[in-house]
């Protein structure tokens, strides 16, 4: 996705569990300036798994919706009714997200009346919004929609992204990265603290002096550059600002493991990571090589 959204999480087992949460992506773009996320309408070559966690890593807010999946018996003999397995783990792993990366993170969450506390939910301070109908859940959500509306609008999103090639060096197809902000706050961005963190084996080709800082590395499998105010322009509200770019080669890399295929395969997961701190919030960015070969890039150097 090209514009902030916000993750769905809801059921599918059903029928009308997929109905609701593909009302629910209606009414969020409807009623919100941003995308949203459902699993269930996403169809591409990415495994669903892998679509699911870098949708949660990447979304400004969260929207779940747990429903009933069935009763158990507890040892002592209570009944226990239990949500959706997928659910509760996308709980999980934005509960992660808020707690140990300290993202910020909106959340609004719905229970059904019958469901109740188990594993990590047991330990947090969701409020769940209780309902027996999914027509419950379209009818209090537009307000909710409205105030997460009022707390995501302050987000800043981090954007690294790649062009296609751009020209051949020794055979090599050169690439560029591309690093931008978008501020869809109200207030324009005049002080920042920024790191962009590159494997030095694709930049071989790149031998443009960057308009940051460079930090020296005791590890030398990566290369670390630095930037603040002076570096960057002012960022008016709501517009895009690119911050730098990047020559890299993903065919070098390849040649430094020297493991032939697996070593193509190792290559894909390289990590790209970008961390901004705004008025002492953090803001944080990571792709590997492959996700960045999947995507459609449409930002440019020199902008």
């Amino acid at each position: 996705m090209n514009k902030p959204f916000i993750f769905v999480s809801c059921g599918q087992f059903t029928v009308a569990e997929k109905r609701l949460g593909k009302a629910i992506r209606k009414m969020v773009t409807d009623e919100t300036s941003y995308d949203a996320f459902f699993a269930e309408e996403v169809q591409d070559l990415n495994g669903l798994d892998e679509n699911i966690l870098n949708a949660l890593r990447d979304c400004i807010a969260f929207i779940t919706v747990l429903h009933p999946r069935g009763e158990i018996f507890r040892p002592d003999g209570s009944k226990h009714i239990r949500a959706s397995v997928w659910i509760e783990q996308e709980i999980a792993i934005a509960t992660y997200i808020k707690r140990v990366q300290k993202r910020p993170l909106p959340v609004v969450a719905f229970i059904h009346s019958s469901v109740g506390l188990e594993g990590l939910r047991s330990l947090l301070h969701l409020n769940p919004i209780p309902f027996e109908t999914d027509e419950q859940v379209l009818n209090i959500l537009p307000e909710r929609l409205r105030a997460l509306n009022a707390v995501a609008v302050a987000a800043v999103v981090l954007s690294i992204g790649s062009t296609g090639c751009v020209r051949t060096e020794d055979d090599h197809a050169i690439k560029q990265l591309i690093f931008s902000i978008y501020n869809d706050s109200d207030s324009r961005i005049e002080k920042m603290n920024g790191q962009i963190r590159i494997p030095a084996d694709i930049l071989k080709h790149d031998s443009r002096i960057a308009n940051m800082d460079e930090e020296k590395q005791t590890d030398r499998r990566y290369r670390v550059f630095r930037f603040d105010e002076r570096h960057v322009k002012p960022v008016p509200p709501k517009s895009l600002r690119n911050l730098t770019w990047f020559d890299y080669c993903r065919q070098c890399a390849v040649n430094e493991t020297r493991q032939g295929f697996i070593g193509s395969m190792l290559v894909d997961e390289y990590q790209i990571e970008m961390t901004l701190w705004i008025d002492g919030q953090k803001y944080h960015k990571l792709k590997t090589l492959k996700e960045l070969a999947q995507e459609t890039n449409v930002a440019y150097p020199g902008t």
